[in-house]
C-alpha cells in the first residue's frame, strides 16, 4: 500500500510540474480533502472498476433495482447544488469585476473563485450516482463509452484543475456546466414522475434534444475561450492546461455530436408507392 500510495504521488506530482512548470499558479489547494492525486486516481478507478464488475453481476441474474427514495433525494440535490454554483459563479465573476472577454485576472494569494470550484470538483464524485442507477437498473443503452468515459475524465480534469486552475476565466466552466446541468436534472426529475404504469416507461418530454444541444453549444463556448487564450498569450493561466483542455472538451464536442446524430437526427422514411 505504501508503494502504491508513493508512486501515485510522483505520477500526480509529475503532472503538475509539468502543468505548471515554474510553479506560478500551484499551492493554494494543497492538502484540500481529496486534491491528492492518490486519493483521486483510486476513486477514478474504484468507479471503472465498478462499472464493470458491478455489470458483470446485474447482468449474471439480479433483477434490475430502481430506489425511488434515494434517487429523488439525489435529483433534487443535483438541482439546487448546480443552481446554487451556477449563480455563484456568476456574483463572484461580477463582484470580482471579470470582463466577457477571456483572460481575467488569477489570483493566487486570495483566490475568489477556488472553493467554488473545489465544491464543483467533489460534485464530480456525486455525479458517479448518475452511474450506479444506470448500473442497478440495467439501463444498459445508457452505459456508454460516451459516458463512462465522461465521467471519469472530468473527475481527473477537475483534479488538475485544482491544483492550477483555481481562479480567474474558469467561472465560465463553472457557469455554464452548473446550468446545464440544472436543467438536466430537473428533466431526470420529471422523468421520475411521468411513467406509464403500464410500461413502467417515461412519457416523451419535447425539449430532451436540447439538452445536449445546449452541451454542444457550451462545448464550442469553452473551446472558443480556450482559443482565445492561447492565441493571445494570456499570462493568467497556464498555457499548457489551457491546450489540453481544449484538445479534451474537442474530445467531448465529437462524442456528443455523434450521439445527438444518432439519437435525434434520424432519416426520413421515404414513402413507398
Amino acid at each position: 500500500m505504501d508503494t502504491y500510495v508513493s508512486t501515485m504521488d510522483a505520477v500526480g506530482e509529475s503532472i503538475l510540474s509539468w502543468a505548471d512548470p515554474d510553479s506560478k499558479f500551484r499551492g493554494y489547494t494543497d492538502g484540500w480533502f481529496l486534491t491528492d492525486f492518490t486519493s483521486a486516481i483510486t476513486i477514478a478507478i474504484v468507479y471503472v472498476v465498478f462499472v464493470v464488475v458491478g455489470s458483470a453481476i446485474m447482468k449474471a441474474g439480479v433483477p434490475a433495482m430502481d430506489p425511488y427514495p434515494i434517487k429523488f433525494v439525489y435529483n433534487v440535490s443535483q438541482i439546487f447544488m448546480c443552481a446554487y454554483m451556477t449563480v455563484e459563479a456568476f456574483l463572484i465573476a461580477y463582484r470580482a469585476g471579470y470582463h466577457a472577454l477571456p483572460c481575467n485576472n488569477f489570483d493566487t494569494e486570495n483566490p475568489p473563485l477556488a472553493h467554488l470550484l473545489y465544491l464543483f470538483y467533489l460534485s464530480k464524485v456525486w455525479d458517479f450516482w448518475d452511474t450506479i442507477f444506470i448500473v442497478i437498473g440495467k439501463k444498459w443503452r445508457q452505459l456508454s463509452f460516451l459516458h463512462v468515459y465522461h465521467h471519469t475524465t472530468i473527475f481527473l480534469f477537475y483534479w488538475l484543475n485544482s491544483h492550477v486552475n483555481y481562479d480567474g476565466d474558469i467561472y465560465l466552466t463553472i457557469l455554464l456546466n452548473g446550468f446545464i446541468h440544472t436543467v438536466m436534472y430537473t428533466y431526470y426529475f420529471i422523468c421520475m414522475h411521468t411513467k406509464v404504469p403500464e410500461t413502467g416507461k417515461s412519457l416523451p418530454i419535447w425539449w430532451k434534444s436540447s439538452l445536449t444541444m445546449m452541451q454542444l453549444i457550451q462545448f464550442v463556448s469553452m473551446m472558443s475561450q480556450a482559443t482565445y487564450l492561447l492565441v493571445s498569450g494570456c499570462e493568467e493561466n497556464t498555457s499548457r492546461v489551457t491546450a489540453l483542455y481544449f484538445v479534451y472538451i474537442l474530445s467531448l464536442f465529437f462524442l456528443f455530436a455523434q450521439f445527438y446524430i444518432s439519437s435525434y437526427s434520424k432519416p426520413k422514411k421515404r414513402k413507398t408507392n
